[in-house]
């Protein structure tokens, strides 16, 4: 009975990858949410369940890891898909206005985002006077932003060992550019 479930859960996820395939090539309208949905009850319906044998453990947890590694890969694709038609409708806008010239950058360097408010509020502050020239934008709220650099902080110091993090706001062109990057240097 479960290898028939884990065999059901493999071939959902070749489908799966394939439709997201044909989706992403433009040759689909609409994401396969429905086989997403139906892939995410398999997995937690057997993740529930307590009488797989070690080899179909290891295999479902094998499936689930492959799962999760392609829906990553789907949700950064997507989100690279809309910012791409948000950056096109921005610029089909903007058109017939002279391109903005680069201006300066705006650096920060920030250790512990709870401690240095001051230092977030002031990104923030910027991020929120450069999204008023960009036409079509949203705003993100400050608590939003200052949970995104608080997480920001904390993966990027921890996958890098450093002990400040890099925050920096430029404005290029008709875009805004939001990074951070580990700040290896002490100075």
């Amino acid at each position: 009975m479960r290898d028939e479930e884990l065999n059901s859960l493999d071939e959902g996820l070749r489908r799966l990858k394939i439709e997201y395939h044909i989706f992403f090539h433009g040759n689909q309208a609409k994401a396969p949410d429905e086989l997403r949905l139906r892939i995410e009850r398999l997995v937690k319906k057997l993740s529930e369940s307590s009488d797989l044998s070690f080899s179909q453990r290891f295999r479902f947890n094998t499936l689930v890891a492959r799962y999760y590694v392609y829906r990553d890969l789907w949700r950064r694709t997507q989100q690279e898909r809309e910012m791409g038609a948000a950056g096109a409708a921005s610029a089909g806008a903007s058109r017939g206005a002279a391109p903005r010239a680069t201006e300066p950058e705006l650096r920060v360097l920030i250790s512990d985002p709870e401690a240095e408010a001051d230092k977030v509020k002031k990104l923030y502050d910027a991020l929120v006077a450069a999204g008023r020239t960009e036409p079509g934008k949203t705003q993100i709220s400050y608590p939003q932003f200052a949970k995104l650099v608080a997480t920001r902080t904390r993966s990027i110091r921890k996958q890098h060992g450093c002990s400040r993090v890099a925050f920096t706001l430029a404005l290029k062109e008709e875009s805004i550019r939001f990074t951070a990057t580990a700040e290896t240097v002490e100075t």
